[in-house]
Order: structure tokens, then sequence, then C-alpha cells
């Protein structure tokens, strides 16, 4: 069922967490907790007031209902998006520190290589620190 062609009926003859499924289905990727519940609570037109009393029953339907999965920083998804040895929040927030170290050590080796060419401020090796000019004869001028 599409959001788009169906949100009358939906709105009025499904709950909130159907409609969550079928936002995240039509969305075709996880959500973060805050723009799932705005979505849900458009298509159900709720005032502010009703908002407010259905965001925390909203959230704890979505922990208990077996058919979404929390991914870590209160993003949300289908369950049935990830593989079985892939389900547990534990293992989807190691996966996610994993890939954060893993980008950090990356960004800390391509800064130690830098350094290890002192390169100057244009991003070239600094040819004067290796003794370029003095072994071809030549003696270094300073620019200026």
């Amino acid at each position: 069922m599409t959001l788009q062609k169906n949100v009358k009926e939906i709105s009025e003859k499904k709950s909130m967490i159907e409609i969550a499924e079928v936002v995240l289905t039509d969305e075709k990727n996880e959500m973060a907790f805050k723009e799932l519940f705005d979505q849900v609570a458009t298509i159900k037109k709720l005032t502010d007031a009703q908002r407010n009393d259905l965001l925390s029953r909203f959230y704890t339907d979505l922990n208990l209902d077996g058919r979404f999965m929390a991914l870590g920083s209160n993003v949300w998804g289908l369950k049935r998006w990830y593989p079985a040895k892939q389900t547990t929040e534990k293992s989807l927030a190691a996966s996610r520190k994993r890939e954060q170290e893993e980008l950090e050590e990356a960004e800390l080796e391509e800064e130690l290589f830098d350094e290890e060419l002192d390169l100057d401020e244009d991003g070239e090796v600094d040819d004067e620190e290796f003794g370029f000019y003095e072994e071809a004869g030549f003696e270094a001028v300073e620019e200026g």
C-alpha cells in the first residue's frame, strides 16, 4: 500500500504503529524517531495536544512491536531490512562504532603521512628540509 495514494484510508483505518510501518516501507530507508512521528502525526491529522499526549505511547509501541528495530541514535528501521545476525541493537551499534573508528583511523593516518612529508602551506613537500638543493650543489634560495 503506497502512502501517497491512500492517505485518507490509512489515516482513518490504521493505528499509528501500522502507519509507521507504511511510512518506513514507502520511504525505503531508516528514519529518525522525530521525523517518523511527525509524518505519522501529520497523516493522522493530530493536534499539538494530541501529539504531546501520544508521543511517549508511540515510542513505547515502536519498542514493543517486533516489526521495528532501533538502530541507535534514535533511528528506526524495519527489522525485515536487516540480516538475522545483525538484528540486535548491540550488534548494530558495534558495527556503526567500528565504521566510525575506521574512518577516524584513516583520517589520522592521512594526517600523520602529511606530517611525515612536512608539507608546506600549499600542500607541497618542503624541498629544503630534505636537502635536495644542497645535494645537487645548489644553495637554497628563500622566496620572499
